[in-house]
């Protein structure tokens, strides 16, 4: 059935798209398009006006305009023979008239300020570009370090929850990229939202099909954080699975197995990361295998290691490796070299805390504080927010007498990293050396409150605290903080060992020997593995099954070649030998021949087993 055609008056409007209201909009306009005349022909049939043929504009402006007013006038019987033609794709119902298409022009520079947000996201689209989501991440990461080095707490607090509701959107419109996922979790771990940051991370790799590695990673790191090693584990392979040249996930893995004391386990992930990344080296685990070389006493080991790792491209601009390596020669003594590898980890990376401290304690140790004091400037001018160098300088001013210039360093300290709670504990310290109890014990508090939950290291603060209530006679509150201290961080031997030595001042032996033995039980002694060694075929990289096979067969020919330098004669007796021979037989003369032809056949004979043994 052929469906109803519908009058000319009621969808002239709606086909044509410019209605009465919109010729003057289109006058104005100047389309630069003109309907050809065969399409026109098709559309009328024989019932085109013949003036409309005939007619021919004399500017295009002008014939523009004649056009638009014609279209206007002749809107009944035009769109009557396209409704005509509509019929036939089977709609019967008018169309609605599309929007009339706005020049750019028109657009103000607010209107199109507002029609994007502050993070590069295009309002009103269901599904905007991937440089979109480049931008945004871009843009939130640089405001993300631009909060993390701002002075003031209430201008970090903002840009962070602006990076928050900026990656938050980046997720709700490319839930499948993992990028939004892995960097809303660092910000969330950083603000110690750790259950978040969990629930955040399994989203993610449900959202992604568990193909991302980056997520699984950061899931694994926030496991291992939180003291969940099987989990932390079962994490990491699933990393490695997902993707085998994920550095970080090796690397990971590796430091993990060797906080829980497996060295050798850390050892063959560190060789296999740097196997699978041969195209691609990552430095950092050059740097951990060559540290746990060194930790092992394998310092050439560690050498090579290190020297392998600069000769890439990352390694020699990875200021971690040039400093670490610095470090172990410093631990050796070899004071040629330490120099000259922290300069080289700062031409890597200038602004490298890490090297500027490291570089300025070891200045100190070796008496040239001045310039100790220029690395200790220059580290802080370009870490503002980064406490320890400030509190390594002000110990050193401390120990140099200037108690105002240490208290200045240790007060702006604190201010621009309120969180660090080595910072309070170091001033505690030093106010308690003044002999000023109350201040000190408002710092010590200060630093307990700043630490975070399940840190160990706040048992440092407790241990100084108890030593200034155990000089100022309050015994009974110095216990309970000396408890407090092991409680924190049950490996402590110095808060076991001057809790003890308290108990026996006081008279306690018996108290004293049970917490000496408590400390005995506690403490952690590395023991290198037997025939430790970090090579790839001591890790069994480069043979994998058949590794035990080799090893095995280099034990053979050593057994050999041990067993055949034994029973080989040195190079002097042999030559020895061979004088006694020509000597015998050119004294005798022709009357003692056929004695040097007895001779020199026993000495043929005796060389000839180590001639063979050599060819063989």
């Amino acid at each position: 059935m052929r469906p109803a055609v519908l009058p000319c008056d009621a969808c002239a409007p709606s086909c044509s798209g410019r209605g009465s209201a919109t010729v003057g909009f289109e006058r104005g306009l100047a389309w630069p398009r003109r309907t050809p005349r065969r399409v026109l022909a098709s559309m009328y049939g024989d019932q085109q006006p013949a003036q409309q043929q005939r007619a021919a504009p004399a500017t295009p402006l002008a014939g523009q305009a004649a056009a638009a007013a014609g279209r206007g006038g002749a809107g009944p019987t035009r769109t009557g023979a396209l409704s005509g033609a509509m019929s036939y794709s089977g709609s019967t119902e008018a169309p609605e008239a599309p929007p009339a298409k706005q020049p750019r022009s028109l657009l103000t520079a607010a209107e199109g300020q507002a029609a994007r947000d502050s993070d590069g996201l295009v309002q009103q689209r269901q599904r905007p570009l991937k440089i979109n989501l480049d931008l945004a991440l871009y843009r939130a990461r640089q405001k993300r370090i631009i909060a993390n080095s701002s002075r003031h707490q209430h201008d970090r607090s903002r840009m962070m929850r602006e990076v928050e509701d900026s990656l938050r959107r980046c997720m709700e419109v490319f839930p499948e990229d993992g990028r939004p996922y892995v960097s809303l979790g660092k910000l969330l771990v950083q603000q110690r939202r750790y259950n978040e940051a969990l629930a955040l991370y399994e989203e993610g790799c449900t959202a992604t099909g568990g193909t991302n590695a980056h997520i699984w990673a950061a899931w694994a790191y926030l496991a291992a954080k939180l003291n969940n090693v099987g989990l932390a584990r079962r994490l990491y392979d699933a990393a490695i699975v997902a993707n085998p040249q994920h550095a970080a996930a090796w690397h990971g893995w590796g430091l993990l197995e060797k906080e829980q004391g497996n060295y050798l386990r850390a050892r063959d992930l560190w060789v296999k990361g740097i196997q699978a990344l041969r195209r691609s080296p990552n430095a950092y685990l050059y740097q951990s295998l060559a540290v746990l070389a060194a930790e092992m006493d394998c310092v050439e080991e560690a050498r090579k290691w290190f020297k392998e790792g600069t000769r890439t491209i990352m390694g020699r601009a990875s200021h971690a490796l040039w400093q670490a390596w610095a470090l172990m020669e410093q631990k050796q003594g070899d004071r040629t070299l330490v120099r000259p590898l922290f300069r080289r980890g700062l031409e890597a990376s200038p602004r490298s805390r890490y090297t500027h401290l490291a570089w300025a304690l070891w200045e100190k140790e070796e008496g040239n504080l001045e310039e100790a004091r220029r690395l200790f400037k220059q580290g802080a001018e370009l870490n503002p927010r980064d406490a320890a160098i400030l509190q390594a300088w002000a110990l050193l001013e401390e120990e140099q007498g200037c108690i105002d210039e240490a208290r200045r360093l240790l007060r702006w300290g604190s201010k621009v990293d309120p969180s660090h709670l080595y910072i309070w504990q170091a001033w505690g310290c030093m106010e308690y050396r003044q002999g000023k109890y109350d201040t000190a014990r408002e710092l010590f508090q200060q630093g307990i409150w700043a630490a975070p939950p399940r840190e160990k290291s706040v048992s440092l603060v407790f241990q100084a605290w108890a030593m200034l209530e155990r000089d100022a006679g309050n015994h009974s509150l110095a216990r309970e903080l000396f408890k407090c201290a092991v409680k924190a961080d049950p490996k402590s031997e110095p808060s076991w060992l001057v809790w003890a030595q308290m108990e026996e001042d006081l008279g306690f032996y018996q108290r004293a020997l049970e917490l000496r033995s408590y400390s005995m039980q506690e403490r952690v002694e590395v023991v290198k593995p037997a025939n430790f060694s970090t090579s790839v075929a001591a890790a069994g990289g480069s043979a994998g099954l058949l590794a035990p096979i080799f090893t095995q067969i280099a034990s053979w020919f050593q057994r050999y070649e041990a067993e055949s330098g034994k029973d080989e004669p040195e190079l002097p007796e042999m030559l020895t030998l061979l004088d006694e021979v020509e000597g015998s037989s050119g004294s005798n003369g022709s009357s003692g021949s056929s004695k040097a032809e007895g001779s020199a056949p026993e000495a043929a004979r005796e060389l000839q087993p180590a001639a063979a043994r050599s060819a063989r």
